[in-house]
């Protein structure tokens, strides 16, 4: 026992350096899994992303249909309201009397965009995941417009549904009047008012701005998926 010899300790010095290489290559590591996980999470947001602009695309361009369906009813409706009211002035017949009668008064529902992908995004606190400001912020315009659009819907529909609701006091058939009903309507000043009053313009110009800015967000959104490939 007395002939054994101990293991020298280190030197305090050479131990620190050894602790402190043990803790650089600890932090390394965390640094590494942290920058492995952030990259996992960024592949899984690109993705995430492409695809809710290939959703959003996919429902503006059936939104764009439905815009410029309405858009071009509404349009026929207010082109014809003038010469329905010239004719009912003059009380005469002609053949073209019944059809722009009927134009005014056929009723053209309301579109409801769909919104389902939006309502995704935003449910899910998802919308930072559209990287480019540009875009989000088009995107939010472009849903808080169709809000916009709903509510003044909602108003003039109404106001049209009490106007339809007056006439059919006057008219046996609104949708089937006969050239007497219809001509005896010009001495009739309050219809004669509903009809010019009918908000087929201010419909028409709700449509058609609406369907300006979808078709110009589907454009902005197409360009950034391009720079996504």
């Amino acid at each position: 026992m007395e002939n054994k010899t101990s293991k020298p300790a280190l030197p305090a010095g050479r131990y620190f350096k050894y602790a402190i290489g043990e803790i650089i290559l600890v932090v390394i590591g965390i640094l590494i899994a942290l920058q492995i996980n952030t990259w996992q999470q960024h592949k899984k947001d690109k993705a995430l992303e492409k695809r809710y602009l290939k959703n959003l695309v996919q429902e503006l361009k059936k939104d764009s249909l439905a815009l410029h369906i309405n858009s071009q009813k509404l349009k026929r409706q207010a082109d014809t309201k003038n010469p329905l009211l010239d004719m009912l002035r003059e009380g005469k017949e002609t053949d073209s009397l019944n059809l722009f009668f009927n134009l005014q008064w056929r009723p053209i529902y309301a579109y409801t965009p769909l919104k389902s992908t939006y309502e995704e995004m935003t449910n899910s606190s998802h919308l930072n995941i559209i990287q480019s400001d540009e875009i989000r912020s088009a995107i939010v315009k472009m849903y808080n417009s169709y809000e916009d659009l709903e509510k003044d819907e909602d108003f003039l529909l109404e106001y049209f549904k009490n106007l339809v609701n007056e006439l059919s006091k006057k008219v046996a058939s609104i949708y089937n009047p006969s050239v007497d009903d219809i001509l005896a309507l010009g001495n009739d000043k309050y219809i004669m008012n509903s009809i010019r009053l009918n908000g087929a313009y201010s419909r028409l110009n709700n449509y058609n701005e609406k369907l300006a800015e979808c078709s110009q967000l589907l454009q902005q959104i197409k360009n950034y998926q391009d720079t996504l490939k």
